[in-house]
């Protein structure tokens, strides 16, 4: 019996089209087969792009398709579309006056984050308190399919640290100040010595012989 190979493997995608408000599921086990199970779903005749709901990364290369995770959220863009990021409908909801969940809005953001740290880690060390914060508090299953697991981990652990050496430097600086100023509201309270004079010393002691010949008369 041949061994299986690993592009015969069947494995299940999210294909949303440009708007995001249909929403399919493929099991494919190429990018050309789920290319035509895409353009079937949708009622195209013609075969979609495919990109990366996260980040727009459009997949033209078989071997990169290939290290996908299972349920990857995708996008098929075809003729005459482009990929749109999700914040833009966002955006155009919120100036409409329609609700939006914050769930939703938190959802899309950490995706948006998590693509970028993937594209560039580096830029983790710029980033935000409250962004770093919804860093080190995400599920990782919920943007696995984005980068994989251990990245989405490693991650995790890498911003909850950062976050804290953050909060450490400021909660030291802030310490310092109320050092600073605690030592200038010394010095402002501090009672200066009045300066010897010879002139006041000799007055006062002329008092104090005046004092006891009258008491000795």
């Amino acid at each position: 019996m041949e061994p299986i190979e690993d592009d015969d493997i069947n494995k299940p995608y999210k294909i949303k089209d440009v708007t995001r408000q249909i929403k399919k599921a493929v099991v494919a086990s190429n990018l050309e087969e789920l290319q035509k199970k895409s353009a079937e779903k949708f009622g195209k005749t013609e075969v979609p792009q495919i990109h990366l709901d996260s980040d727009g990364t459009e997949i033209d290369d078989e071997d990169y398709f290939q290290t996908l995770e299972p349920n990857t959220e995708l996008i098929a863009v075809f003729s005459g579309e482009q990929w749109v990021d999700p914040t833009h409908y966002l955006t155009i909801s919120s100036h409409s006056g329609d609700t939006i969940d914050c769930g939703d809005v938190e959802k899309v953001h950490l995706k948006k984050l998590v693509g970028q740290m993937k594209s560039n880690l580096c830029n983790i060390s710029i980033l935000s308190e409250p962004d770093l914060e919804l860093l080190s508090n995400m599920d990782p299953n919920s943007v696995a399919d984005i980068t994989g697991r251990d990245f989405v981990e490693q991650l995790k652990e890498t911003s909850g640290r950062i976050l804290t050496e953050k909060r450490d430097a400021y909660d030291a600086v802030e310490l310092l100040k109320l050092i600073g100023r605690h030592q200038n509201f010394s010095k402002q309270n501090i009672v200066e010595p009045r300066p010897f004079s010879p002139s006041s010393s000799t007055t006062s002691l002329s008092t104090m012989s005046s004092f006891s010949s009258n008491n000795q008369q």
